[in-house]
């Protein structure tokens, strides 16, 4: 049997997980004879990390949120194997987006027990421009809640998002004049937010209500400038489920796109805010491309 590869956040949610971090490690040390644990120290670490040991390890466990999943995964197929590592996940963040779309546990010692029964689970990849992500990419207004959602301390999951979304509300001012190519369609107008899915949940909420992770498309949606009030009334939407029932909220699956935008926009992919400002994204699927120790539904 290979080895089984710890990787860990300490550092996330203002430091707080430091404790999980060490517990957790106990029980995968006694349940699934994990024999290297490698801590994270700073941004981009873990991409480093998941690259180096992807030849050597059966398993690679990461202990933390989407961002650190989201960089172990990175690093992963960066490696350029053909056969990759099963991905363990042990969530300690604040959403665990696709550790809930896969029904992982949330319970310390049940995510762990998850990964000591190996059920393996094949999940598409998507990935925007050079930049990989698992659960959702977005861009326009959705990308900039997320980074104020960084900056508030204090809250975790929805509630954070919601937060921030109220706070980017109050100086949301025009859109994106945005053209979105699909396999058979293109949309063109001005546009509040694109979300590119290939996961339920995104933002501790879920966004895309039936959206699977091994179904090889991409679940989108795409929702037209709105004035404030539609902006609110949008938002309760998404508690209900409902956010593409509203008139100005097209959804639509594909298995790649490409967009224009008119003015750059941020783009968060699970999560976490990519470098620069973009204005031109490819976005492409790779199918059940990545292993994931996770319940089979």
């Amino acid at each position: 049997m290979g080895e089984t590869v710890v990787i860990a956040n300490e550092h996330a949610n203002w430091r707080a997980s430091r404790k999980k971090v060490r517990r957790a490690l106990e029980i995968l040390r006694a349940q699934c004879g994990a024999s290297s644990f490698i801590s994270s120290d700073g941004p981009g670490h873990v991409v480093e990390v998941a690259q180096a040991v992807a030849g050597r390890a059966e398993r690679v466990v990461v202990i933390g949120g989407d961002g650190t999943v989201n960089e172990a995964i990175h690093g992963l197929l960066a490696s350029g194997l053909e056969t990759l590592p099963h991905v363990g996940i042990v969530p300690t963040g604040s959403s665990n987006d696709l550790a809930q779309s896969l029904g992982i546990p949330l319970d310390l010692r049940d995510a762990c027990r998850n990964i000591a029964q190996g059920d393996v689970r094949h999940i598409d990849v998507g990935r925007a421009n050079s930049q990989y992500f698992c659960s959702a990419s977005c861009l326009g207004y959705f990308a900039e809640i997320a980074a104020e959602s960084h900056r508030m301390k204090g809250l975790r999951g929805s509630p954070r998002y919601i937060a921030a979304a109220l706070s980017v509300l109050r100086r949301m001012d025009t859109g994106w004049t945005m053209e979105v190519t699909t396999d058979g369609r293109t949309f063109s107008g001005e546009y509040a937010v694109l979300l590119v899915g290939n996961a339920p949940r995104f933002g501790g909420l879920t966004m895309l209500p039936g959206a699977a992770c091994d179904d090889g498309v991409l679940d989108c949606l795409l929702i037209e400038m709105a004035d404030k009030l539609e902006a609110l009334h949008l938002i309760a939407l998404v508690y209900r489920q409902a956010m593409e029932r509203h008139k100005k909220a097209t959804r639509f699956r594909t298995t790649s796109l490409s967009v224009t935008i008119n003015r750059p926009s941020q783009l968060c992919n699970d999560g976490e805010i990519c470098p620069g400002l973009h204005q031109t994204i490819n976005y492409t699927l790779q199918p059940r491309r990545l292993p994931v120790i996770c319940p089979i539904p």
